[in-house]
């Protein structure tokens, strides 16, 4: 049985030929996953979000100062960055958006992933998983959150750097300055996220070594803030003040009250098939800072956890799935590090003499789960993320520290909890759409517009051909196929010999047709315009479809119409 010690013992080994093959072959992936996930940028694109940032590269590339902040976060040096990558893209903005979006997103997030595997000395089967998993799941949507990978993969307390306490020092003072000048807001939290991973969750490590942890990262931030704001007072003359209202104030009054959510676990956006990923954000941050969970993990995964908490701010500040998906490539490395852990540590046992105070400590465990979920994502303002944080870290630190043998059964309420979360959410999801979904909408609208002309061509007969498709126009229009044929598919042909005499002695009296052929058929549509005529016309503006009632001709001279659905009423077309 292998404790948390065994494991970051382990992660010193050599890394070894398969792993470097392993992590060679996810750097291919990303440059060809990267390379064909991206689309030639239209005219849409210029008008958003990456089309600003596309300008303000421009902008910058062209000797603009930037000073601006655009959204949250960007800062002097990100545009600098977006300015090389303007150049080498020669100004295409789909070629820049690919290397700013998608090599340098979700590309360098999938290497930075097998990155840590690397250095962790995951087994190869893992560092595919996680890559796989920034890949497809939780694929950072640009740049700007590859950094939050690359802060973990240089501070992780293991390897060359735990043993090399200079550089270690170092990294610690560099890596914020560095990210200040390319992001304010993910230096804050990332610094934050550090810092609370020195004081309440790094093990066998003195508290004055951690104080100095925490004084050199927070020295890093300040650093990046004097030395930006002197350059631009040395370079351009911009005074304190307005650097200060333009980087670091304006990052706080642009996000007030009604820039945070409340998530609404069961009523949450569902406008992409990433739909998962908001249900199951929640019960994936949390699951590591359950207590047995938190116990058992290594702390190269308790400070990616940390840092993955922080970034909630991003998706409860505007819930939705870019947001979400963005910044969970830190949650699922972190889920998958501590079921990779766990499963290589061996089952553990805990029991209690007496039931229940079991179902008591349960009942703590859950309440704990509730608690969290319940302010972090339901206060509508800063404080639910800094509460959630709060509560995440106490009872992690605090549970895993105190309850001993009752760690089990108050982790299992907590997992009972959070898994409802995802288990509950899915099902009314389920519901909505049920009850959302306009299934038959298009069935519907022909029933309602072409169902009289449909009576009035088939002169009181209840049998017709309805072609090639919405085959419930048998059930709401209450008629009868007199044919054994149903679906229209590329080898009808093989039908012609037994059809075709059916269309010329009238024994399908009628045919609907509701939509052109998916598969030609010219041996039909012949024999259709040979034998029948065109009784009714029916255009449905609204579902874009338009229903062509035919009749045979044994039926003698009709009155021909041809009617369109417009403002909720049927008129002639012509």
């Amino acid at each position: 049985m292998a404790s948390p010690e065994d494991l970051r013992a382990d992660h010193t080994e050599p890394v070894g030929t398969v792993r470097w093959a392993t992590f060679a072959g996810v750097c291919v992936l990303a440059l060809l996953w990267s390379a064909y996930s991206v689309g030639a940028q239209n005219g849409t694109f210029l008008t958003q979000d990456f089309g600003a940032q596309y300008h303000l590269a421009k902008m910058t590339a062209h000797g603009a100062i930037p000073l601006v902040d655009f959204e949250h976060g960007w800062n002097a040096g990100s545009f600098w960055v977006s300015a090389v990558l303007y150049a080498v893209a020669s100004g295409s903005p789909t070629i820049w958006y690919f290397l700013w979006g998608r090599l340098l997103g979700a590309g360098l997030g999938a290497v930075l992933a097998a990155a840590i595997g690397l250095r962790l000395r995951l087994h190869p089967a893992v560092m595919i998983a996680v890559a796989l998993g920034v890949l497809l799941l939780a694929t950072p949507l640009h740049i700007k959150y590859t950094i939050c990978l690359l802060w973990v993969f240089v501070l992780l307390p293991t390897g060359w750097l735990g043993s090399r306490p200079r550089l270690a020092a170092a990294a610690r003072v560099l890596l914020p300055a560095l990210v200040f000048w390319q992001y304010v807001e993910l230096a804050v939290l990332l610094t934050g996220a550090s810092g609370l991973f020195e004081l309440f969750a790094r093990r066998e490590v003195s508290w004055r070594t951690r104080i100095v942890n925490c004084l050199q990262l927070a020295g890093g931030f300040l650093l990046g803030l004097v030395l930006q704001a002197t350059a631009y007072k040395v370079l351009w003359g911009l005074s304190f003040a307005d650097f200060n209202r333009q980087v670091i104030l304006g990052q706080t009054e642009t996000h007030e009250g009604s820039q945070y959510a409340v998530w609404n676990f069961f009523d949450l956006p569902t406008e992409s098939g990433r739909f998962f990923i908001l249900a199951l954000y929640p019960f994936a941050l949390l699951l590591p800072f359950v207590p047995l969970v938190w116990q058992r993990i290594s702390d190269s995964t308790r400070l990616i956890a940390l840092a993955g908490l922080v970034l909630v701010v991003v998706p409860i500040r505007r819930v939705d799935n870019p947001h979400t998906t963005t910044v969970s490539a830190l949650v699922l490395l972190a889920v998958v590090l501590a079921v990779a852990e766990l499963w290589e540590s061996g089952p553990r046992t805990s029991s209690l003499s007496r039931r229940p105070v079991a179902w008591m400590l349960a009942l703590v465990g859950a309440l704990w789960a509730g608690a969290t979920l319940w302010l972090g994502f339901g206060l509508q303002s800063m404080a639910g993320a800094v509460l959630l944080v709060a509560l995440a870290v106490a009872g992690a630190v605090l549970g895993s520290t105190f309850l001993r043998g009752a760690t089990a059964a108050v982790s299992a309420g907590a997992l009972v909890v959070l898994g409802c979360v995802p288990a509950l959410a899915s099902v009314d999801h389920l519901n909505d759409m049920r009850r959302d979904a306009k299934s038959f909408q298009v069935t519907d609208a022909i029933t309602r517009w072409a169902g009289p002309e449909v009576e009035r061509c088939s002169g009181g007969s209840r049998e017709a051909l309805v072609m090639p498709n919405y085959l419930e126009l048998y059930d709401t229009l209450g008629i009868t196929n007199p044919t054994p044929y149903y679906l229209f598919h590329y080898d009808f042909a093989q039908y012609e010999d037994v059809l075709v005499p059916q269309l010329e002695d009238g024994s399908i009296p009628v045919i609907i047709e509701t939509m052109p052929l998916h598969t030609p058929q010219p041996w039909l549509t012949d024999a259709i315009h040979a034998n029948y005529v065109p009784c009714s016309i029916v255009r449905i503006e609204k579902q874009a479809t338009t229903v062509t009632i035919w009749t045979h001709k044994s039926r003698g001279s009709v009155e021909r119409r041809d009617l369109s659905v417009r403002g909720g009423e049927l008129i002639p077309t012509r």
